[in-house]
């Protein structure tokens, strides 16, 4: 794992439940607001997801599930400590939810959010009122 991945997963980390943040947010908090997409693929990579949460919501893995787009994909293991990045709290900068989410799709992470207590709408959320904000903590 690179430096760059640990300090994005650190960053999505402060993101408490009940909020979102965006792509480019955590791209410009990681240094440069240009790395939105590489945002994107970390967020996908994720080696420790909030795997219970996804199973509430409908998420379906190992050998029971039968729709392969639900079936989770795991990188190689990652270390005992490493704790989980809640990747379903980042969003795209009109606060819809990532077209390629890992764990199921966007409907997925709208049910994750949800039960969070993010209100999403037609597969969005209004930033307005749920965006976390940089001076919040990170």
């Amino acid at each position: 794992m690179t430096a760059l991945e640990l300090k994005i997963y650190a960053l999505v980390r402060q993101i408490p439940a009940g909020r979102v943040a965006t792509y480019g947010q955590i791209a410009a908090l990681a240094g440069d607001v240009h790395l939105a997409r590489v945002v994107g693929n970390v967020m996908h990579k994720n080696p420790t997801p909030f795997l219970e949460l996804a199973r509430e919501a409908g998420f379906r893995d190992g050998p029971a599930a039968q729709d392969e787009r639900t079936t989770l994909s795991m990188p190689a293991a990652a270390p005992a400590d490493f704790a989980p990045v809640p990747c379903h709290r980042v969003v795209s900068s009109s606060g819809r939810m990532g077209a390629n989410f890992g764990l199921g799709g966007p409907a997925i992470q709208a049910a994750m959010l949800r039960r969070e207590g993010v209100e999403v709408t037609d597969g969005r959320v209004d930033l307005r009122y749920f965006a976390f904000t940089a001076s919040s903590s990170m």
